[in-house]
């Protein structure tokens, strides 16, 4: 059973009330503390929370030098090159003979079951009762499933026939941003109930065995992309345990479809990413980042956290550039790529608890998740912890 547990007012710890009790300031401080309360922000009306996150792997990993071998990719100077340098040290994939030699319409099956498979692994640790969901919201890059993940969720865990269930492809690395706030957008319509929203990817299932005519494009997809799942369960309650969403926004770069695009034909797969991807997603990505914060009545100033998208080793550089933003304050994402690789719908998530778990940050902190996929489309979502 899922229940969310009160916390202390947004901004307030055990030690600021200490400290806030009569006779502990001087006047002076008193002063300085009354300046800087007028002085903050008002806080954003809190309309959802995140009281659940957990992520889910497949249990094969692969090293950069495995994944090489088990491609044909061995020798390949080029390749070997970008699998060196791209910041990655092992990956959740499915490299096995049959799975790498079958067709992507042939691997369907199995790559639906694999995603239903890490879905319930993700949702069974969040410890939710079905009966309290009110909608499913489900995600991966592409599927050729029918019934969708959301329909197997709900008949798996013989939810409400009535629970409204959505599936959506095609948005990949920028998922979680759109997700997340459609989910967000339907807990009015079931008052006292959650959203799930589940982010599970088979990039497996776009990797195929190198051949002679492969375009550099198809190995540079096969240094990065690893299999994931994420689970998050968000409530409605103003003070239920979790980071509380204070705003969102989705931006889509003019002129960019096909900078991101899957390469499909009958025999051969791959998913195309332009060179340029880093440096379009990056420019003016400071201003709407400003913009973004400004409408939300803060600036960069009152963010604790920067949790960007782990696309690979020059995304997460450029968006550094462009922010302004050192390696530490991004060390999550590089830990989040260097473990799993982009795992493209979930990515962002991982980031997420990544940054929980590492800094366990404190009531009223914020931080601003920062996605990139193809559109190419940059996500933007404001959270209070």
């Amino acid at each position: 059973m899922f229940n969310p547990q009160p916390v202390q007012p947004l901004g307030e710890s055990s030690e600021t009330s200490e400290r806030s009790r009569p006779g502990t300031l001087s006047l002076d401080q008193s002063r300085y503390a009354r300046r800087a309360a007028r002085a903050r922000p008002r806080p954003t009306p809190i309309r959802a929370r995140i009281g659940g996150l957990a992520v889910a792997d497949s249990e094969a990993t692969f090293t950069q030098d495995e994944v090489l071998v088990r491609l044909g990719l061995k020798g390949d100077e080029f390749a070997e090159g970008i699998f060196g340098r791209c910041g990655i040290e092992r990956r959740h994939l499915n490299l096995t003979h049959d799975f790498l030699h079958d067709t992507m319409q042939g691997r369907a099956a199995e790559v639906e079951a694999e995603l239903l498979h890490y879905a319930i692994r993700a949702v069974d640790q969040l410890g939710v009762d079905p009966a309290e969901i009110g909608t499913v919201v489900t995600a991966s890059l592409y599927s050729l499933g029918c019934p969708t993940l959301a329909h197997r969720l709900l008949d798996h865990y013989a939810m409400d026939p009535a629970t409204d269930k959505y599936h959506i492809t095609g948005v990949g690395c920028a998922s979680a941003v759109p997700l997340l706030r459609l989910a967000s957008q339907a807990l009015p319509q079931h008052p006292g109930k959650h959203a799930l929203v589940v982010a599970a990817e088979s990039m497996s299932s776009t990797l195929m065995s190198a051949t002679a005519d492969d375009p550099r494009a198809k190995t540079v997809g096969s240094a990065i992309f690893g299999d994931g799942c994420a689970a998050a369960l968000l409530c409605g309650e103003e003070h239920a345990r979790g980071p509380a969403i204070l705003g969102s926004q989705v931006h889509q770069i003019g002129g960019t479809l096909a900078d991101v695009s899957l390469s499909l034909s009958f025999d051969d797969s791959h998913l195309h990413l332009a060179r340029e991807l880093p440096d379009l997603a990056a420019a003016g990505l400071g201003e709407l980042v400003a913009d973004f914060l400004g409408r939300n009545r803060l600036d960069r100033s009152d963010l604790d956290y920067w949790m960007v998208h782990p696309g690979g080793r020059r995304i997460i550089e450029c968006v550094e550039d462009a922010l302004a933003l050192t390696r530490e304050d991004v060390a999550v994402s590089w830990d989040t790529l260097a473990a799993h690789g982009n795992v493209g719908t979930p990515s962002i998530l991982y980031v997420l608890k990544g940054t929980i778990e590492t800094y366990a940050p404190r009531p009223g902190e914020r931080g601003l998740m920062v996605t990139i996929g193809p559109g190419i489309s940059v996500g933007l979502m404001l959270l209070q912890f």
